[in-house]
């Protein structure tokens, strides 16, 4: 495990205080992790930020949220579902008992991600991975899981589908009157958006991520599994910003493998890189912040 450090905020300018990190991975974990919940928690107090959102790809994490919450003072931990095939995929039960055990900390309802089918495509990984809808039209256990997350007001984050399941999958939210919207990591290889798809989607009133790690990826990386991403750049971030409007956006690190820095060491590295980039503070309060924090529910 890495040594543990704390972002040296004291002595510049940046400013992540009650900054809310919306995705980040640590242990216990299939994968090898660079610091485990508890230790998260404290580093990210010790940052001043308001919250942090645990994700993990084969378990939920709602309860180590609540947990973790109980054990570190000065920071709130939430967790979520990812419906990969470990939990059952597509599988409307696992929400409810994710979000009946986190008892409020339960708040984010991932899409498949490394099992869904685009992802699959993608990275040729072999096997059948996970759809979401069939001939254009939603699969009847992804209308249930949607009215779940409707009635327990919860967040959608749509994984690693393809542009063509998101778009499905927004406009059936939207009408179920689902506001919490997040497009997960929007600029990666998956979902691979572009421009023009990020623009319609955020005029549905989704969030967009944009996540630190894939400024980190590429054939450069240290680590092997990120290798295979194509990187997607502070610079390519900002002028997405600038063009579509910080209002729209929400800023993550998606960090937590050993190699990459500890995630509120990211933190800050993203949101000084992005200044250097041109967004102003104001444009960072907003996606480190207010946004994140309305789709938390925490303004």
């Amino acid at each position: 495990m890495a040594a543990l450090s704390v972002p040296l905020i004291s002595g510049n300018k940046i400013d992540i205080t009650e900054a809310i990190d919306f995705h980040v991975h640590s242990a216990p974990d299939i994968t090898p992790r660079s610091v485990d919940d508890f230790q998260l928690a404290k580093m990210a107090a010790d940052a001043g930020m308001k919250a942090v959102v645990l994700k993990n790809h084969v378990t939920l994490t709602s309860d180590r949220a609540l947990l973790a919450n109980t054990i570190v003072p000065g920071i709130e931990l939430f967790g979520g579902i990812v419906l990969n095939y470990p939990v059952g995929g597509l599988n409307p039960r696992a929400v409810e008992i994710m979000y009946r055990l986190g008892k409020g900390k339960g708040k984010v309802v991932w899409l498949p991600t490394v099992d869904a089918d685009y992802h699959h495509q993608v990275f040729h990984v072999p096997g059948k991975g996970i759809r979401v809808a069939k001939e254009g039209n939603l699969l009847p256990e992804v209308e249930e899981i949607l009215q779940l997350i409707a009635k327990h007001n919860l967040v959608l984050g749509t994984g690693h589908l393809s542009p063509e399941e998101i778009e499905l999958v927004v406009d059936k939210a939207k009408t179920l009157g689902i506001d919490n919207i997040l497009i997960t990591h929007a600029m990666a290889d998956v979902p691979g958006l572009s421009l023009a798809q990020m623009k319609k989607l955020a005029s549905l009133g989704a969030f967009l991520e944009l996540t630190y790690v894939n400024d980190l990826m590429g054939s450069h990386s240290a680590i092997k599994a990120h290798q295979n991403w194509h990187r997607v750049s502070l610079k390519q971030m900002a002028r997405a910003i600038k063009i579509i409007g910080a209002q729209h956006f929400v800023l993550s690190t998606d960090l937590g493998r050993s190699l990459d820095p500890l995630p509120a060491d990211g933190y800050l590295q993203f949101v000084r890189g992005l200044i250097d980039e041109g967004i102003s503070q104001t444009e960072i309060d907003m996606m480190s912040k207010q946004n994140p924090a309305q789709l938390l529910g925490l303004n």
